[in-house]
Parts: structure tokens; sequence; C-alpha cells
């Protein structure tokens, strides 16, 4: 692959994937391999009939933590055989107020970003103040320009790989609609199948989404992602191996972005996390984007 160029094509927990991206901890399910009864498992059957799109993916928001600290790696390649790799840390904290409803223009999450490797984007950062109902603050502070400023995120990609901010850090309920499709079974595991369409203010780079998640886990497995003209150019996997119980979350720690007609490949690896950290408004502070992460 061509070495980024000096904006590194600047840049979702996960996303969503990732991760990566995120919200209200709530423990997921035992992976409990025994067989219920039949009436319990037809009760579970109606109840899963009854879920709507956004119920839906409300759960895979609310397998998650109020905050976390996350190390990544990530490797990209092209069908070269060329690769690169970089290394990141994220800080997350959501806002929301349990059974409250955000007031427009409310901060609701805080993400901050920074790069720890390779030398050369060492430092380099990212805010973002997730706001309800309005376009989100998005700031990046470059060490060779040595000032933090204010810029639009969509679509740029996290050291030139196929990952873009979107994807790395957690989405907000409001930031789509969502409408479900057929359950499918996917890597083999039973999934719900639910699109997504961005809202407008989400600034997202995707006209839709489809999304399958993991029906006893809630978290996704495969997304397909289509550009402004309709065409499929991405997908993204996680590695059902590596999918983990952490703190009460199931967490993939493993997944692979694919650039469909580019034919190149992302790999993110989650290092370590920390769940549910007390993180202080300091953590979030503009001024911390200069101050090379410490």
């Amino acid at each position: 692959m061509s070495p980024p160029p000096a904006s590194l094509r600047l840049v979702p927990t996960l996303c969503h994937a990732i991760l990566a991206a995120t919200l209200v901890s709530t423990a997921a399910p035992a992976d409990d391999l025994s067989v219920p009864p039949p009436d319990l498992l037809d009760a579970a059957a109606a109840g899963d009939a009854a879920l709507t799109g956004r119920a839906i993916y409300q759960r895979v928001l609310d397998n998650t933590y109020d905050s976390f600290i996350q190390t990544s790696r990530l490797y990209s390649g092209d069908r070269g055989g060329n690769e690169q790799w970089t290394r990141f840390k994220i800080w997350f904290r959501s806002d929301r107020k349990e059974g409250v409803e955000p007031a427009a223009g409310q901060v609701i999450a805080k993400s901050r970003v920074q790069y720890t490797e390779p030398y050369e984007i060492r430092h380099a950062g990212y805010l973002v103040l997730s706001r309800a109902d309005r376009v989100n603050d998005q700031f990046v502070y470059m060490p060779s320009q040595r000032r933090v400023k204010r810029v639009n995120l969509r679509g740029e990609a996290v050291f030139g790989s196929d990952f873009s901010f979107e994807d790395l850090l957690p989405r907000e309920i409001e930031d789509a609609v969502y409408r479900r499709l057929a359950d499918e079974r996917t890597l083999g595991r039973d999934c719900f199948v639910i699109e997504a369409t961005p809202e407008k203010d989400a600034r997202s780079e995707y006209s839709r989404m489809i999304v399958y998640i993991d029906k006893q886990r809630s978290i996704p497995l495969l997304t397909r992602y289509w550009n402004g003209r309709e065409i499929e150019f991405k997908e993204l996997k996680a590695d059902p191996e590596s999918v983990e119980r952490i703190e009460g979350v199931w967490v993939a720690k493993r997944m692979t972005m694919r650039h469909l007609k580019l034919e190149t490949y992302s790999r993110l690896e989650l290092a370590s996390i920390q769940a549910n950290p007390q993180l202080n408004d300091r953590t979030f502070e503009l001024r911390q984007l200069d101050a090379h992460g410490r």
C-alpha cells in the first residue's frame, strides 16, 4: 500500500467494531450450550419475532460499557502483499442519563483517540463530542502543526486503512433509522438482520448498512456497507472465535474490514480494554490532545 499523506487520511466498543463504538452497560446472556425447555424456546421465539429493527440495535448498544479505555493494533494490506500497521488508544465515556431523554444539542458521549505507534504519527489525536440531534463536534491535533483544529472526520481513514473513525467509535441509537430484515444464520450463529440508514445529522460516509447481529450475544458479526451511489463497497467481519465476555459485555477481539473494490483489507486486534473506568471531564478537554496522551 502507498504510504498515507501528511494528513494521515485522518479518521469506530469497538465500532463498532467494533467494535466497534456505544450507552448503557448491560450484561449479555451467558453463552449457555444447554437446551432450554420447549415452552421457554417458544416464548423466546415469540418475543424475538416482535422485536423491531431499532429494538434489536438497541440491544447492541446495551451490550457495552458506560466508559472504557481501549488499546488496539491495526494491520492493513493490499493484494500486492504490502502491509503497514499502527497502534492507537481510545478513551470513551457515555454522558447519557438512564431514563432521561437528552435535550437537543446536549453532549451524550465523548471519545478521544490518540496514535501511539509508529513514530512518525505518534501523538496525533482526535476528540469527538457526540451531541443529540446535532452534528458532532470533531477536533484533530497534528504534532507537525502543533495546533488543535476543528474538522469533519466523515470518511477519513485510520492511518490509510479501510477503517474510518465512524467504524471505530461507538454509535448512538439516534444516528440512523432501522428496519428489520429476515433472520439469517451467519458465521455459524443465528442472527438478527437489520438495515440501518444513517440520519443526515450523522454525516455518515455510508448511505446504508446491513448488520447481522448474533441473537444470543447481541454483537454484530457481519456488516455490509453501501456508498452514496448505492454500491456495496466494504464488508466488516468479526472473528467468532475471538468473541469473549469481558466484565459482562461480549467483545470481538479481532475483526477484518475489506474494501471490495480496491481489494484491500484491514485487521483490527484488541490489545487491551479497561471496562468502566472513572474518566473525568479533564480526559476529554481539548488541551489533552496536545499533551501527548499524558
